[in-house]
């Protein structure tokens, strides 16, 4: 499983800049859940490694089934930390190596689409809505499920 973060901020959708085999896309922070952490955990440290910030999760907002994988994303607030000083191990590496470069980026919410900003739903979602965060508010009462293909 896996488990990320939905932070807006008046600056935009923290996301994770990736680029690898010449190709840059962007993905909402997250990573694989551990043995022994819960989503909820796992959402709090990736959220650390990737982006150098200290979130407060406020509650589940969409679930993803990709590839036979279930991602969890959850709301998050900024708590501490600063951001784009994330020490995780991916964030070392170079766009030539084989895993590609990360980077910690701020997208204002009109870009998401255009970006490439994964998963996909959403990001249309938050792209579309007149505003993401009341939308956000909206999924925390009742998460949204998406398919992507």
């Amino acid at each position: 499983m896996r488990a990320g973060i939905v932070l807006l901020t008046e600056d935009g959708v923290a996301a994770i800049e990736r680029v690898r085999d010449g190709s840059t896309y962007h993905l909402l922070p997250g990573g694989q859940v551990e043995d022994g952490e819960s989503p909820e955990e796992a959402a709090r440290r990736e959220a650390f490694e990737e982006l150098g910030v200290l979130v407060k999760i406020r509650g589940l907002v969409a679930v993803v089934h990709f590839d036979l994988r279930t991602q969890q994303y959850f709301l998050a607030e900024p708590i501490g930390g600063e951001f784009g000083t994330g020490n995780g191990p991916e964030m070392t590496s170079s766009a030539e190596s084989a895993a590609g470069s990360y980077r910690a980026v701020r997208l204002p919410v009109g870009e998401l689409v255009g970006r490439e900003l994964k998963p996909k739903p959403i990001a249309a979602a938050l792209a579309q809505a007149p505003d993401p965060g009341w939308l956000l508010d909206e999924w925390l009462e009742s998460p949204v499920v998406f398919e992507e293909v």
